[in-house]
């Protein structure tokens, strides 16, 4: 049975040091296709994909700020251990899979831009994606089954509407 849904906890959405900074944790809710995609050699990308959007009604919505974060797990073989490489982190590594991305995935940022980019007064929602899809796919094989999906747990979107 394959892992169904990748969890989005905690989304927030803060200024820390003057930029708008997006706080939270993703958890996969079972674990075992996971760890069957890595056994066999896959390298697997945790991808999150934040849009900051400022509401104007349908035609007049401008995308204020788009970032991309993505964090990457593999399974060294030879030491028999799971790592999972988290941007401005040290590599993390473990045994225990479930462990390893609750403590590498229980507490992420991402900085969108400089707080300034926010007006008072206006409505803005943020859009976030998350997906996890093997990282080692060849791009020839990509294009050649473009049709293809290489997610190993497919996108989730939420929406986070707020006045400022």
């Amino acid at each position: 049975m394959a892992a169904q849904n990748l969890v989005l906890d905690n989304l927030v959405l803060d200024n820390q040091a003057d930029m708008v900074t997006v706080r939270f944790a993703v958890h996969v809710d079972e674990v075992d296709e996971v760890r069957r995609e890595l056994a066999s050699g896959s390298e697997l990308g945790l991808t999150c994909v934040a849009e900051l959007i400022s509401r104007g009604g349908f035609i007049l919505d401008e995308t204020v700020a788009e970032r991309e974060y993505v964090s990457v797990i593999r399974y060294d073989s030879l030491a028999e251990e799971y790592v999972l490489d988290v941007p401005g982190r040290d590599p993390m590594r473990s045994a225990d899979l479930g462990k390893l991305l609750a403590r590498g995935w229980g507490g992420l940022s991402m900085d969108l831009g400089p707080w300034n980019l926010l007006k008072r007064g206006r409505e803005y929602s943020l859009d976030f994606e998350v997906r996890l899809a093997r990282r080692d796919v060849p791009r020839w094989l990509k294009t050649a089954l473009f049709f293809w999906s290489w997610d190993v747990i497919g996108a989730t979107t939420y929406r986070l509407d707020f006045s400022f």
